[in-house]
């Protein structure tokens, strides 16, 4: 019961991110976060078990060809850094906030070298803005994802 439920919370949180997404509802001063991204990113972070991760990258690849059918490269990019990250994230520091810091931050800038490169050259001011855009947005997500998921177990409790 409890796997579902927090399969159900990550679902909610993959169609908020791209419903935001598509409609470009955090983009700030022309910077918009890749909050896809940003949730492959914590999931990787927060997810203890490979299946639940594993699940979160499949609900992602699925609804990518609902929300974002123009952006198939650019969804299994991230699915797998986040993969990767997932699988790395034992040799970091152990600490949510910190590895999320991290892997936000590198998680960002590889996805630039990989999928976009002429932007990151020709746009550094534009992804160096995005930077602590995302780190900031990334973190307030742990702390809703992880209220989230502690308000619901408590309710199961009682």
């Amino acid at each position: 019961m409890k796997e579902s439920i927090k399969i159900l919370v990550w679902a909610f949180f993959v169609i908020l991110a791209f419903i935001f997404q598509v409609n470009h509802f955090f983009a700030l001063k022309g910077i918009n976060p890749n909050l896809i991204l940003l949730v492959i990113i914590l999931a990787a972070v927060l997810e203890k078990k490979i299946f639940g991760f594993l699940s979160l990258i499949s609900m992602v690849i699925l609804l990518s060809f609902v929300f974002l059918p123009f952006w198939p490269k650019e969804i299994f990019i991230a699915a797998g850094l986040g993969l990767a990250f997932f699988l790395l994230k034992k040799f970091l520091t152990g600490s949510v906030f910190f590895d999320s810091l991290i892997l936000i931050f590198s998680g960002t800038l590889i996805f630039y070298l990989i999928v976009n490169f002429h932007y990151l050259v020709s746009s550094p001011i534009a992804v160096i803005a995005e930077l602590p855009y995302n780190m900031t947005l990334g973190i307030a997500a742990i702390f809703a994802i992880k209220n989230f998921l502690h308000e619901k177990e408590n309710r199961i409790k009682s």
